[in-house]
């Protein structure tokens, strides 16, 4: 045992001696056999730290020795116990809540089920249920292996499973199968999604109905979902063979057609702008919904402010295990607006609008389409107070859309 943890344990008390002669308590000690340790001095005073069982054996010496001792400090052990022993029902508080805090981690209060995208999450759980995995359940009853078998041989889509612990939670981790898509290979022409100049064509299956160059509107028929017509290739045909008339079979047509397409918007803007700004006042207005019902808890004016704007935020409580009495809160927060007419420069606008003119232009346009060209055109207006902007965008993209063919 070290010197320190011995001090701890028996306790040790930090000493002030005062007198005529402190020394002659010192050497008193020493005669004795008492062990002093950290002496120091300040002024006439005499600091020095004396364990507590040697503490009671120093009375007859300060009374040789003419000194006057006190206690300044105190630390070890039996001081500790001591505080404790008086503070012995929080202590004992403190134990139960550990004890209860260990009885409630040894049990299953969630269940997760994470990595599901076409499984629903629910199905898993009740199968996991059916096998004991629910809340209030021990950990120590749940078998993971047989959990995991059952959903796999429950759940056809899900090729892979884990059931792992996390505190009082069971997360059951699934990886779905990945199931290739069943190809629709039901007859279809390929026809224009939009207007354009067919600049390109590839027919892959069926057989092209235009060329390159031609204008087409969108509907048109580009690629027809009809089988190409074979010519026989025998040497030894007749050659005033009569010709063979067969249905024609129909097929899924496929193939790429590029054409030239061309977008037009339009995008404005005032020189004059009506800008709205907060106040800093607002009213507020609290709503309680208790299933059909509903309390106002705070009441605001109606309308709250000439010129306003309104922040609306629901909280819903949580249902009680499997109720269907719902608890609902309401906040709305009203906050005054004030209006203020700002003018901007005829640039500024022409800018502003053009930027609202690509924006609008660019939602129509696919990710896919290569931009050739883009024109922009200032329109002239009878409002001097409004500036209008024109875009046209020209591009080359694949404009052929399957469409069935009716019977």
């Amino acid at each position: 045992m070290t010197p320190k943890l011995k001090k701890y344990i028996n306790g040790s008390v930090k000493i002030c001696i005062t007198g005529a002669m402190p020394e002659k308590f010192i050497n008193l000690c020493v005669a004795e056999r008492i062990y002093l340790w950290g002496l120091s001095k300040e002024n006439e005073k005499l600091y020095a730290w004396i364990e507590l069982s040697d503490f009671y054996h120093i009375r007859p010496l300060v009374r040789k020795s003419c000194t006057r001792v006190t206690v300044k400090a105190y630390r070890g052990w039996p001081f500790l116990a001591k505080r404790i022993w008086r503070r012995k029902m929080l202590v004992l508080g403190a134990i139960m809540c550990l004890i209860t805090v260990q009885i409630f981690a040894s049990y299953i209060w969630f269940v997760d089920v994470v990595g599901t995208k076409a499984t629903s999450p629910l199905k898993i759980a009740e199968v996991a249920k059916e096998h004991g995995v629910k809340p209030g359940v021990l950990k120590d009853t749940i078998q993971s292996k047989t959990i995991e078998n059952a959903i796999l041989l429950t759940i056809p889509e899900v090729s892979w499973v884990s059931v792992n612990f996390t505190g009082t939670r069971v997360v059951i981790e699934v990886v779905e199968k990945t199931i290739p898509k069943q190809e629709d290979k039901a007859p279809a022409h390929i026809v224009s999604d939009r207007d354009g100049i067919i600049m390109e064509i590839i027919a892959l299956a069926g057989q092209p109905a235009v060329k390159k160059g031609d204008t087409v509107r969108k509907g048109d028929v580009l690629i027809k979902g009809i089988a190409p017509d074979i010519a026989p290739t025998s040497p030894n045909q007749p050659a005033q063979s009569a010709p063979i008339t067969t249905p024609p079979q129909l097929v899924k047509a496929s193939g790429i057609v590029k054409a030239r397409v061309w977008y037009e918007s339009y995008g404005e803007a005032a020189l004059q702008q009506i800008i709205t700004e907060r106040t800093g006042r607002q009213e507020m207005e609290v709503l309680l919904h208790f299933g059909e019902n509903q309390i106002a808890l705070k009441r605001a004016p109606q309308p709250p402010f000439d010129l306003y704007e309104s922040e609306i935020i629901h909280k819903t409580l949580p249902q009680w295990r499997n109720s269907q009495f719902s608890v609902e809160s309401t906040l709305n927060t009203y906050y005054e607006l004030r209006a203020s007419l700002h003018e901007i420069s005829v640039e500024q606008a022409r800018d502003e609008a053009k930027a609202r003119a690509l924006q609008s232009v660019q939602q129509s346009i696919p990710e896919s389409a290569q931009i050739l060209a883009r024109n922009i055109e200032i329109l002239k207006l009878n409002e001097p107070n409004l500036v209008r902007i024109k875009v046209g965008v020209e591009t080359v993209e694949d404009i052929g859309i399957s469409q069935m063919i009716s019977q």
